[in-house]
């Protein structure tokens, strides 16, 4: 399967190529398999303490060493209105977890397992994919491109930055506009990009299919720098009204594309409230029914079409 030939979605705002979307609502949906860390709407104090080694639903050890922190993320299509999508992402020691409040979905990266984990609440289904595996067939896809799409995917230099501070990656397709602050640790960049990376490779060899090229760069130009996104705009022609309603109008340049807009809120460490929800999520987790890959990403389970790359 060639992600190339598919419409994508954007803990990640990934570009989304939509040449067979007929509804609105679809390219939302889309586009929030992109962003890669979205946020739940609760927030806490940014001193607060890390506690104890509480135990996931599961049995596991919770790591709550001072490097865990915690990223929640608003998407918006229109930023005068409310965010369209929330997620929350905890970053501990030996995993990810991130929880999108409005699919009611889990992704967990585990790295000492080497796996990673979706779960839909909705659907009640799981299923366990290997980053190894992920990352082969990731591999495979990508040498299956031709360098034609290699250009158009990706861009020819390095971020660039405005007077104002804001950095732009544009490759032919899309092009991404972001902000970025410097962690309390480095180690907290490197763990963001590293989980944005995975989150990027599951949605380009699963559904939505999202480009990943031109959204791995950005991670990598934080990993360069050591630093977090505060803000990333996704822009792509493809995901305008017009479009929806005149797919000639792109190619006659008569889109003035609109951003779509990720928010990210950094907090520094752990409460007791985080380790709380993520006993909750590992016990409702382990009520799910395992499935496998195929099934899972079924349109009937994931809610993905069966004809969505990467903004958060």
């Amino acid at each position: 399967m060639n992600f190339y030939k598919f419409p994508y979605a954007t803990h990640n705002l990934c570009p989304v190529y939509t040449g067979h979307v007929t509804s609105f609502v679809y390219v939302i949906a889309l586009l929030m398999a992109n962003f890669g860390a979205m946020p739940i709407a609760t927030s806490m104090a940014q001193g607060s303490k890390p506690i104890g080694s509480p135990t996931l639903g599961n049995g596991t050890a919770i790591n709550a060493t001072e490097n865990a922190f915690r990223i929640d993320t608003d998407i918006y299509l229109d930023e005068t209105k409310p965010p369209i999508n929330t997620t929350q992402t905890v970053f501990l020691s030996n995993r990810v977890i991130e929880w999108d409040d409005t699919n009611q979905r889990l992704l967990i990266v585990d790295y000492q397992d080497q796996s990673i984990q979706v779960a839909d609440l909705k659907a009640q289904r799981k299923c366990k994919i290997k980053l190894g595996e992920l990352k082969s067939r990731l591999e495979e896809l990508r040498e299956q491109m031709t360098q034609e799409q290699v250009s158009m995917w990706t861009s020819p230099g390095p971020a660039v930055m405005s007077e104002d501070g804001t950095l732009t990656l544009r490759c032919q397709r899309a092009s991404y506009q972001f902000r970025t602050v410097v962690p309390f640790a480095p180690s907290m960049a490197n763990d963001y990009a590293e989980f944005a990376d995975w989150s990027v490779r599951l949605h380009a060899v699963y559904p939505p299919y999202k480009p990943p090229l031109l959204r791995m760069q950005l991670n990598e130009h934080l990993r360069a720098k050591q630093e977090l996104p505060s803000e990333i705009r996704l822009t792509d022609p493809r995901l305008s009204d017009t479009k929806l309603s005149d797919p000639k109008s792109v190619e006659n340049k008569q889109v003035i594309a609109k951003p779509v807009v990720a928010r990210l809120i950094v907090q520094n460490s752990l409460n007791r409230q985080d380790h709380e929800r993520i006993r909750d999520w590992e016990v409702l987790a382990g009520t799910l029914k395992t499935v496998t890959d195929a099934e899972y990403f079924r349109p009937s389970v994931a809610g993905n079409p069966i004809s969505k790359g990467t903004i958060r």
